[in-house]
Order: C-alpha cells, then sequence, then structure tokens
C-alpha cells in the first residue's frame, strides 16, 4: 500500500505545510490572492495556489470539501504522494487550488453571510478571472471545474446557473444521502467550534461547525487508511459554517438543480463512503453501473456523464492510500472532454 512508507511523521508534516514541491522542473507554482465578492456590499479575497507546467493552455480549478482548504488536493503527507496537483500537472494541466471564503488563508466572515449559492458566485468569478488572465497572468482558454463532496454541491449550483467551465468533475457527493449516516454525522460527528480544543474556538464565530476531534478518520477514510494522513487531517481540520451546510445539501446534493448542468460531468463516489454509500437508504455503490443508474436522470441534460466508484476509498477519495487510480482516471476523461 501506498502508506507503508511511514517516514514522516506527524510532527514533520505539520511542519511542511505549503511546502510541496513542484511537480517538474517545468512548473511553477505561486500562491495568488484573488478579490472576489461574496455578494453586493462584501468583497473578500481568496487564497489560492496556482501551478502552471510550461506552455500550458488549460487548468484545473480545484475546490475543497467542508473542514478542509486548498491543501486537500496537495497535501504535504508522505512525500507528496497525496497531491492530486502533481498528477494533473505532470499530465501538462495548469491547477489552481483555492480556499474557498471562510477556510484557510481567505477572508472570514461572519457565518450568516456565506452559503453554498454565496461560494458558488464566487467561483463563478474565478472562472472568468482565469479565462482573462487576471490569476497570475496567465489566459486559460479551457478550465475544469473540479470539486469535492460542500465543494461539489457548490460547483453544481455555480454550473446550473452558467455553465460556464468546459467540463466538471465531481467527488465524494451523490443526489441520495444515507439520512442515517447523515444524521449521525451532525448530532456527534460535527460540533460549534466553540466547543472545540482547538485555535478554531477563537477564530470563527458559534455559527461555523467543525469535527469533534477523533472523527476524521472514520467519517472521511475508508478500510485501509494510511494513518500519518489522518493524524496530520486532525491536526489541520477547519470548519464550516451551518447555513453554507444546509444549502449545500438542499441546493446542491438533494434537489435536481444539476439538470440544468449542461457540460460534461464526471462523477466519483468511493465505495465506502458512509456519507453516501447505502444500497437502502443512500446511493448504490456496488459498481459504476450502479452508481450511473441511480445519478444519470440527475444529469439527464450534461452533454455527457460518466460515473466512477473508486474501490477501498471513504468520502475522501483523494487522501485514500489508492488515490492515484482516480487522479489517473479523471485526467485522461479530462484529456478527451475538454
Amino acid at each position: 500500500m501506498r502508506w507503508r512508507a511511514m517516514g514522516v511523521g506527524l510532527t514533520a508534516a505539520v511542519a511542511m505545510i505549503g511546502l510541496a514541491a513542484p511537480a517538474t522542473a517545468t512548473t511553477t507554482c505561486q500562491d495568488v490572492s484573488v478579490p472576489a465578492q461574496l455578494d453586493l456590499l462584501l468583497t473578500v479575497q481568496v487564497h489560492g495556489r496556482l501551478c502552471v507546467p510550461a506552455g500550458a493552455d488549460k487548468v484545473q480549478l480545484l475546490v475543497h470539501g467542508a473542514t478542509y482548504d486548498s491543501r486537500y488536493w496537495d497535501e504535504p503527507v508522505e512525500g507528496n504522494l497525496y497531491s492530486y496537483v502533481r498528477e494533473a500537472t505532470v499530465d501538462g494541466w495548469a491547477t489552481l487550488a483555492v480556499d474557498l471564503v471562510g477556510y484557510g488563508q481567505s477572508t472570514k466572515v461572519p457565518s450568516a453571510t456565506l452559503t453554498a449559492t454565496t461560494q458558488a458566485l464566487v467561483v463563478h468569478q474565478l472562472i472568468g478571472k482565469l479565462r482573462a488572465g487576471t490569476i497570475g497572468g496567465h489566459a486559460f482558454p479551457r478550465v475544469l471545474l473540479s470539486a469535492h463532496s460542500v465543494g461539489g454541491a457548490e460547483a453544481v449550483i455555480e454550473t446550473s446557473l452558467y455553465n460556464d467551465a468546459d467540463a466538471l468533475a465531481v467527488s465524494g457527493m451523490s443526489h441520495m444521502l444515507s439520512v442515517p449516516q447523515l444524521l449521525q454525522t451532525f448530532t456527534s460527528g460535527l460540533h460549534p467550534v466553540t466547543l472545540d480544543p482547538s485555535p478554531l474556538a477563537t477564530q470563527y464565530d458559534p455559527g461555523y461547525l467543525t469535527t469533534v476531534p477523533g472523527t476524521r478518520g472514520t467519517l472521511f477514510y475508508g478500510p485501509d487508511p494510511d494513518p500519518v494522513m489522518v493524524a496530520y487531517d486532525e491536526a489541520t481540520k477547519g470548519a464550516i459554517s451551518g447555513t453554507e451546510a444546509a444549502d449545500a445539501i438542499s441546493l446542491g446534493f438533494v434537489l435536481p438543480t444539476s439538470r440544468a448542468v449542461h457540460i460534461p460531468v464526471y462523477l466519483v463516489l468511493g465505495d465506502s463512503d458512509k456519507l453516501y454509500c447505502s444500497a437502502v437508504l443512500g446511493t448504490d455503490c456496488t459498481d459504476n453501473a450502479s452508481l450511473d443508474a441511480q445519478e444519470r436522470p440527475y444529469f439527464a441534460n450534461a452533454s455527457s456523464f460518466t460515473a466512477v466508484v473508486v474501490p477501498d476509498s471513504g468520502h475522501d477519495v483523494n487522501l485514500s492510500p489508492n488515490a492515484v487510480s482516480y487522479e489517473t482516471a479523471l485526467n485522461t476523461w479530462a484529456d478527451t472532454h475538454i
């Protein structure tokens, strides 16, 4: 398994935050801060990490899920084995991994001002700026919007409104949540940041939620997680606004908002995703065909639709020991659809 090389301890891993090496010698990476409007009155700064291979004219806008940030796509653990950015840039794609508003190094705002819809409006602005060349001085005529979990719900909302990316890839989401697991997550897996022993309690108002200490391995990982990755995940967890979570569940996961999506779609779930995978009160994650049969009607107007189940993976498919199979397949799909 990929995690057998255990040379990087948790302390060293945390110290490496933000120090991930470029994918190749010809790829340049830089931190960027992009101005955006959360609404008509509130201006915010969106932090991101832009990595551009030499000559790249295509870019993936990478949007993380709840309680994560841009590092989800480029975790500095185990020699960067869990770096989707590396896989994409090796394939010739530029990447912009962003911290959504309220996360990471982006502007922190009152919880009540933050919803999945306002996040979607910010994503729309980022796509326009990537095409215009106002982020890092690079203009990209081809854009893949790739998003995870709650970020996937926000990407679906954004695409249903604008269809402004060339293709959409979402992971860790479907339209059939496991209701019992969702209730369990909100009752025992999440709590207000004000109750958390981490520094988050001083950074956010009580309307923000984070995971209860020691629960991330159970919530987000599959049957054989890398313990170093799980420990790093616990040490660097973030928070989500309660209003953002409610909006994402209703508009992104439950309602058929996705029927307004007209571009190619690639949807991925791990077969051990506890938030979704249940044939009784959730999604049937038995195989690709089962997932396709359940999700295709929700994307009936997409120009193409592909559903993939990743074996032995939990909710966070990018942090699974076999993530490279998902990463390679997604980039191969993107190469043929954009």
